[in-house]
């Protein structure tokens, strides 16, 4: 099934926006998360492929999910639903970053590593942080969300007093430097599926 066209575009402030979809699609990417993907998440750390030159093992204090990389996925079959999933939601992210950047008339942005799934289960959360730091260089943050169907998990930015409660198919897009503090909040019923890529400029 083809990603369908763009139903709306929602400015939420400058350098923030949300792109939403048909939901269809988010549908079929959640079914397949929720059949295959178990196995592979795990609650802290997340480690790519070594040429990624990517780590993160935060204190659960700051941030408590699950999380696996789409790059664990380069080595089987390319028919493996995974495998397809994560081609797809890194083509869907390039497809609104491009978007994005031409919004702005900012530069051409590459994506960092492969695309990062993420499941908070109910008291899960991410406390407040910025996605550029001196290790890994970021311009543009993406995440895309697969489910709706559970309380709490809104994604909060400090410093513009915004509180956003995502629907199933949104994209939201928004810059990675220093202002864009944010933060995930406490699931408290259900569990939350959504990606998330970071991207440089070229």
């Amino acid at each position: 099934m083809p990603i369908k066209e763009m139903v709306k575009e929602n400015e939420l402030a400058p350098g923030i926006i949300v792109y939403s979809y048909d939901n269809d699609k988010a549908s079929e990417w959640l079914s397949i998360l929720k059949t295959y993907s178990d196995p592979l998440l795990k609650i802290g750390e997340v480690v790519l492929k070594k040429n990624d030159g990517y780590y993160s093992a935060p204190s659960l204090d700051h941030r408590r999910c699950k999380t696996f990389s789409g790059s664990a996925l380069l080595d089987c079959h390319p028919e493996d639903p995974l495998r397809i999933l994560s081609d797809e939601v890194n083509n869907f992210m390039d497809k609104n970053v491009a978007m994005f950047c031409d919004k702005y008339s900012a530069h051409k942005a590459i994506k960092n590593h492969d695309v990062i799934f993420l499941k908070y289960e109910t008291g899960d959360f991410f406390n407040n942080h910025n996605d550029d730091c001196p290790t890994y260089h970021r311009t543009v943050s993406s995440i895309t969300y697969f489910n709706d169907d559970y309380d709490g998990g809104e994604l909060c930015f400090r410093y513009f007093n915004i509180e956003y409660r995502p629907e199933q198919g949104d994209c939201i897009l928004f810059s990675s430097a220093f202002p864009y503090m944010h933060r995930v909040k406490k699931i408290t019923k259900g569990a939350r599926y959504a990606a998330v890529n970071w991207y440089r400029y070229v």
